[in-house]
């Protein structure tokens, strides 16, 4: 059958376009009820922002929670609450979007960077073993792509060396490690609610600490007066009346659609899940398809990404040649969009313009430097997470279209 890049019949006439999420009649209400009673913005804990704050509690094993803006303000608030500081590194994968990291630059902290393991993507214990120096205070990991990273291994280097742990659970809604949901292992987590998460605000984020003392910093840091006022306990509440400078309250549209969606997460994951396990039941077939695989005890929860990795034949072929053919079927594929990030600018560049002064502390990489990571990002093929039972037939032409192209390979 010939290809339609070179003008068959594509496996998918109308091409395909992955839409997420999906509103339904509960958010809609929650949202206009909001716009009914003009509740449009919060100063203290309350409403829909409290709401969503109690739900990720129960979630994470009683954690101190804060809904923010952001997943990245949240990962803010973690690391300048434990302590993140000129002078200090913290170990971060380099492997993973920018936002993981890249709050440490405001806090004048150094990221380190590690290298990844190969069958997850995810931060390697033995690199961060390595990477540790009498300067790092913490370790910051990413569950990419919703499989939870060694939390075993990386808790006991923390132990080890006295240091802290940041969980980046964008990917990871819902995904469990040896039976804990991921967000309640370590001392802070992050959690995203952009639109393209499972759980989704639009704009929106969670913060969860272990501890009173990291969450009252964390309200201190992006709160101030009514809220900063009810949950500063300790000593700390001296300062409610300022907090300490930013302004990271979520929006109440915004909380009452993650409201919404946390409530029908877990419904929503286990669709998920089982229409992936069928597209990989499907991809795993064709030779030189390596499906994402989930390690025992493991659960990847909301399964944010599904990451084909190319092997064999398929690497014969330039992979935009590759993209192109899959597109031209009617697919909605592409390269991930994230590069490891010690070849993207900020860590190779000599020089920053947009800082006056050379970040302290700053340190630079180049390609070939972390190899593992390098390879899973140049091997990898990012897919729909599809999820409703609707795709069901979207899935099977997926495959169909990989068949297709794999018969054809010799032809690209």
């Amino acid at each position: 059958m010939q290809l339609a890049v070179h003008g068959g019949t594509p496996v998918l006439p109308t091409p395909h376009r992955f839409v997420w999420p999906r509103l339904t009649d509960d958010h809609r209400s929650a949202v206009n009820s909001l716009l009914d009673r003009v509740e449009l913005s919060y100063y203290g804990r309350e409403g829909e922002a409290e709401a969503v704050e109690r739900l990720w509690s129960r979630r994470l094993e009683g954690r101190h929670t804060l809904a923010v803006t952001s997943g990245t303000a949240a990962l803010h608030s973690a690391f300048y609450a434990l302590g993140a500081e000129p002078g200090t590194e913290v170990i971060c994968p380099t492997n993973t979007f920018l936002a993981t990291l890249m709050p440490l630059v405001q806090t004048g902290a150094t990221p380190v960077l590690a290298d990844a393991e190969d069958d997850t993507g995810n931060i390697d214990p033995k690199s961060i073993r390595d990477a540790i120096t009498p300067r790092t205070v913490g370790i910051a990991v990413t569950h990419l792509w919703g499989h939870p990273c060694d939390m075993d291994a990386i808790m006991q280097i923390a132990d080890e060396h006295g240091l802290w742990v940041v969980e980046d659970c964008s990917h990871a809604h819902g995904a469990r490690y040896h039976g804990r949901e991921v967000g309640s292992i370590g001392d802070a987590a992050a959690i995203s609610f952009q639109s393209a998460k499972l759980v989704f605000a639009g704009q929106g984020g969670m913060f969860a600490a272990r501890d009173r003392e990291t969450f009252e910093r964390a309200v201190l840091l992006g709160h101030f007066r009514v809220r900063a006022q009810q949950d500063c306990t300790t000593e700390l509440g001296r300062y409610a009346s300022t907090g300490f400078g930013l302004n990271y309250r979520i929006h109440p549209l915004s909380a009452a659609l993650a409201r919404v969606s946390t409530e029908q997460m877990d419904p929503l994951i286990a669709s998920r899940q089982a229409q992936l396990a069928r597209l990989t039941e499907r991809l795993s077939r064709i030779p030189g398809l390596r499906c994402p695989t989930t390690r025992t005890d493991c659960d990847r929860g909301a399964f944010y990404g599904y990451k084909l990795r190319l092997s064999g034949e398929w690497l014969n072929v330039p992979m935009a040649a590759l993209v192109a053919a899959l597109q031209a079927e009617g697919l909605d594929v592409h390269k991930p969009g994230s590069a490891p990030l010690h070849t993207t600018a900020f860590f190779t560049d000599e020089e920053v313009p947009v800082f006056r002064t050379r970040p302290a502390g700053r340190r630079r990489y180049q390609a070939g430097d972390f190899p593992v990571a390098e390879r899973v990002w140049a091997e990898s093929l990012s897919l729909p997470t599809f999820t409703f039972a609707d795709e069901a037939p979207l899935v099977e032409a997926y495959a169909d279209a990989f068949e297709k192209v794999h018969a054809n390979l010799a032809a690209l």
